[in-house]
């Protein structure tokens, strides 16, 4: 076996060309699966830390007839379950978001959850130090103490035991620490660096909110309960409900048919991204196999050149079971080394895919190569290699070895076979590429009618930047309202500022609320969905800073926020949608049910082009509704239209606010052109990795005509030669050379475009209006790897051509 190996390693010592094409194409193939399965076992294949994971479910509400097939629930549905389900152990109430950490000038905005106490007990982790806080902490004013991650202990406090007992501020108020809870929890969501109570009052229970979604619910399943006879008993408690509720609330259940949802945690959390890791995966295993087929075919060659060789430590006595393992040793060789070569370049594809993983799935810890990963490398590298290693060891099995023993390589028998073998390789090889090239062509093409929407505003010139309100300044609603008209005027006052807005939400960032509504004159047909918008709220400069397109009537005004003043501003979808044919200014609407007066329905004043402010990928088809910035928030997001370059304006909008406050903090601050554009990172990163996969996958093709056609032209000197001798033109020649590679390729891309049509079915819910059949991909995919094809053909057929006859016949 070492004398087979040291062989191995000289024969690639000699072939040096051949061995880096195809150590390269092994790493990058086996690098590019290792890389996505990273992915793919960490979201989807590795359990959770937890005890029994898979009897931790989310339960949730789904209103499909209004677009809105996952919300989130509510404390009343959750005391409902407590109290009234078998089938569960514990439930728990969780709900993160960004939170202000520390003290005054020192304050940091961290990722936070809110949770009830026994959702610890859901999860199943105990308290690493200290203890977790308990359920009569979610009573108000009861929720003053924390609970620190493991990882933020350390990195923050440095593991110090001390720190229990200690004060710090969160969110304005001063809370107490008590415990620190194990890593565990940060599989759960990695965002998260502590977690404090979840607190409501009695308005949270009102049995009339029930369809208030607002905070997840999650619950273990008692040992041996099934989740089936559960959601059939969380079925039982919505009739209940349905039957004992009131007749506007039992309409909105019917028309938007809401009904009440369960799934296993890890399922509903990789639930969005799933298809894309499935796609990708495949992609990348669609190169492997491209890969494969044209090392075989160079190994198919190579072998076919070895035949006397091989012919004659047959006839010294070696067996055909020896001359296999010889071969199959050379391939594992090559694998091996590939392997190796691709950890090192996955191990830079996952820091890459942890960038794209923090914008499109933030819960999930970072992706690492760890020993199943590993694993997955080995075994597909050994599968590679047996599948690379079979053609050649077939052929040079069934081949005669002693007749070969008395003929020279060149002309041996069997050549005609390899050149058959080959040709059906090739049309394989092009087969695969053109239904990845397909993938790639169709997501192209679903991203450019992405970037073309109409954004319905014009978002040059324009700052963003979130700010935090802290809690002194959300005493009262004088409070509230001083310190924004104060930021307001202070942010006018920047050189190059023309014009001020705020906002709860930044256009294409998508987190705005749905809302049922109901119109003064429903003239909708029986059996319509529920109606519902999503509410945009904005200072009334809002229209003038992102110049916004007025439609017909006006823009919101500070007076509209006046008691018994109500007034919206609608957009073209609204109008469209919930008064055809007719002038929606005017119209009456309200979100909720009737009002007891007339004159407290709120008024429709104007209608401006839409904006997808949820983003493009939103398909729930709900408008939008723009009201006044009222109440008492949390946050605001600032717009401002300058002249000025964003980094100063950033820095100054930071001065402004310190001086008025040095507790507010202000982040998440960019151009607001540069917030569209984040909102395709998703659909960026999947066309990128996949138009990668199909770059490498053409190429590959390429190569793999060239290498099979040069092979082609060199067992065929002599005749080409005598077809020179005879009076053959260059131009014959090449041409005769060309056919053999275009006709190869014509045959695998009428296998490839059936074999497209059949996978574009699978990425439907991939596309943005565009069709999984769009004729354009497929011709321009076609076309191009024809044109590549007809290159890689030319090349050889040049070579064929400048054959001297005389050279030809004389070396035969």
């Amino acid at each position: 076996m070492l004398s087979d190996l040291r062989f191995a390693l000289r024969l690639l010592a000699k072939s040096p060309g051949f061995a880096a094409v195809t150590l390269l194409t092994l790493a990058l193939c086996i690098g590019a699966n290792t890389a996505i399965f990273s992915a793919v076992y960490a979201l989807m294949l590795k359990p959770l830390p937890f005890p029994e994971p898979t009897r931790i479910v989310e339960i949730y509400n789904g209103y499909p007839k209004a677009g809105l097939p996952k919300m989130s629930s509510n404390v009343v549905e959750y005391l409902d379950y407590k109290e009234h389900t078998t089938s569960f152990s514990a439930f728990g109430l969780w709900t993160a978001g960004p939170m202000m950490f520390g003290e005054d000038i020192a304050t940091e905005r961290l990722w936070g959850a809110r949770a009830t106490a026994d959702m610890f007990d859901v999860l199943g982790v105990k308290p690493l130090i200290g203890q977790f806080f308990t359920l009569e902490n979610s009573r108000p004013n009861a929720d003053k103490v924390v609970v620190l991650t493991q990882s933020f202990w350390t990195t923050q406090f440095h593991e110090d035991p001390g720190v229990l007992g200690q004060t710090t501020r969160l969110d304005g108020e001063t809370v107490t620490i008590v415990g620190v809870a194990p890593r565990a929890i940060e599989s759960f969501d990695a965002r998260v660096r502590f977690v404090r109570p979840y607190a409501w009052d009695s308005t949270r229970t009102n049995p009339q909110s029930r369809h208030a979604n607002y905070v997840q619910l999650f619950a273990r399943l008692k040992p041996g309960a099934e989740l089936g006879p559960a959601l059939a008993e969380g079925d039982t408690l919505e009739h209940r409900f349905y039957d004992s509720t009131v007749p506007p609330l039992r309409a909105f259940i019917d028309r938007s048919g809401a009904h009440i949802q369960m799934g296993l945690v890890q399922t509903e959390r990789v639930r969005p991204v799933q298809s894309t890791l499935l796609m990708l995966q495949g992609g990348a295993l669609f190169v492997l196999l491209i890969g494969c087929v044209n090392i075989a075919n160079l190994l198919l060659a190579r072998a076919n050149s070895r035949q006397s060789e091989l012919a004659i430590r047959f006839a010294l006595g070696a067996t055909r079971g020896l001359i296999a393992r010889q071969l199959l040793l050379e391939t594992l060789l090559l694998t091996t080394l590939g392997a190796g070569l691709g950890l090192g370049l996955a191990w830079s594809a996952v820091f890459a895919l942890n960038h794209y993983r923090e914008l499109m799935m933030p819960t999930a810890l970072p992706f690492t190569l760890d020993g199943r990963v590993l694993g997955f490398t080995i075994a597909i590298s050994v599968g590679a290699a047996l599948l690379i290693s079979v053609v050649p060891i077939v052929h040079i099995l069934r081949a005669n070895l002693m007749q070969l023993v008395h003929r020279s390589s060149r002309g041996a028998s069997g050549s005609a076979g390899v050149r058959a073998l080959s040709s059906i390789l090739i049309v394989g090889q092009v087969a695969f590429t053109l239904m990845l090239l397909t993938g790639a062509g169709l997501l192209i093409h679903s991203f450019m009618n992405a970037l073309a929407v109409d954004p319905g505003f014009e978002p040059n010139g324009v700052v963003a930047g979130r700010v935090a309100i802290p809690q002194a300044h959300r005493a009262s609603g004088e409070a509230a309202k001083a310190l924004l008209d104060r930021v307001e005027q202070t942010m006018k006052e920047i050189p190059g500022v023309s014009s001020m807005a705020l906002s709860f939400a930044i256009p294409f960032q998508g987190g705005l609320p749905v809302n049922a509504l109901t119109l003064e004159s429903d003239t909708l047909p029986p059996g319509s969905p529920q109606p519902g918008a999503f509410i945009v709220v904005a200072s009334p400069d809002y229209l003038e800073t992102l110049r916004l397109r007025l439609v017909e009537g006006r823009f919101l005004e500070w007076g509209d926020t006046a008691p018994g003043h109500r007034v919206y501003v609608v957009d073209e979808n609204f109008a469209k949608k919930f008064f055809p044919g007719r002038s929606a200014v005017g119209g009456r609407f309200t979100f909720g049910g009737r009002p007891a007066k007339d004159t407290d329905w709120p008024t429709i004043v104007g209608v401006v082009r839409n904006v997808p402010h949820n983003g493009v990928e939103d398909h729930s088809g709900n408008p939008f509704v723009y009201q006044v910035i009222n109440g008492r928030p949390g946050g605001v997001t600032l717009f401002l239209r300058t002249t000025r370059p964003t980094t100063e304006t950033i820095a100054l909008m930071r001065e402004k606010l310190r001086a008025i406050d040095p507790a507010i903090a202000l982040f998440d601050t960019g151009t607001v052109q540069h917030f569209i554009d984040t909102s395709f990172t998703q659909r960026r990163a999947v066309m990128l990795l996949l138009g990668a996969f199909a770059a490498l996958a053409l190429f590959l093709s390429a190569l793999g005509i060239y290498g099979v056609l040069a092979y082609d032209v060199s067992q065929r000197t002599r005749e080409i030669g005598v077809r020179g001798a005879l009076g053959a033109t260059a131009p014959q020649i090449i041409g005769l050379v060309m056919r053999q590679g275009l006709w190869k390729t014509g045959l695998g891309l009428g296998l490839g475009l059936i074999g497209a049509v059949l996978l574009s079915r699978t990425m439907k819910s991939l596309l943005f209006d565009l069709s999984a059949t769009d004729p354009w991909a497929y011709v321009v995919v076609s076309v191009l790897l024809l044109l590549v094809a007809a290159i890689a053909s030319y090349l050889p057929a040049q070579r064929a051509a400048h054959i001297n006859p005389i050279e030809a016949l004389r070396t035969e």
